[in-house]
């Protein structure tokens, strides 16, 4: 128990030097547990936007994802509706994929999704994605978090960090393609 909270301060500590260091809107991404059977991620960046326009933006996937992560090579074919059972979907010819299912909406504020992504898709896992839309000074702080979960005998751990580098890319399109509104 004093582990835990030793390292919990360890890493409020190094988030709070982050904070300090890391030039505003940078991205600032953290594997914050992993193990063989699971593991979570978390993004945190400042945009220089409302929570409207970030929520909005959200939904645009074509716009934002990278066409090198999906199945088809084409971002274009990519949809999502910010609505509970809003599909996170990918179409092209006579083909589909779900990626991700949308479970939970609030306007401007939060969406929650669950599904694999990528090759988490082949495993016996869970996966719970959140964004999390908060004011701020100088627009807005949006909060991604993944987590995934499976059967023992995974290996989980050895995909946390490819999955934070694709999500991390992921985010860096989402605020670049605000910027360019």
């Amino acid at each position: 128990m004093v582990m835990r909270f030793l390292q919990g301060y360890r890493n409020a500590w190094l988030m709070a030097v982050a904070l300090v260091v890391l030039p505003p809107g940078s991205v600032q991404a953290e594997v914050i547990h992993k193990a063989k059977s699971s593991f979570s991620i978390r993004f945190e960046e400042v945009i220089a936007r409302d929570n409207a326009a970030v929520f909005k933006a959200l939904g645009q996937l074509p716009e934002w994802w990278s066409s090198d992560h999906t199945y088809s090579g084409s971002a274009g074919n990519l949809s999502m509706e910010l609505l509970a059972g809003g599909c996170f979907c990918e179409r092209w010819d006579d083909s589909s994929v779900e990626h991700l299912r949308v479970i939970f909406a609030l306007q401007d504020r939060e969406v929650r999704l669950t599904g694999g992504l990528g090759p988490l898709q082949s495993l016996p896992v869970n996966g719970l994605m959140q964004w999390r839309i908060t004011p701020a000074e100088s627009g807005s702080i949006l909060t991604w978090e993944y987590q995934v979960w499976g059967a023992p005998g995974t290996n989980l751990e050895a995909l946390a960090a490819p999955v934070e580098q694709v999500l991390g890319e992921q985010l860096r399109g989402l605020k670049e393609f605000l910027n360019r509104q």
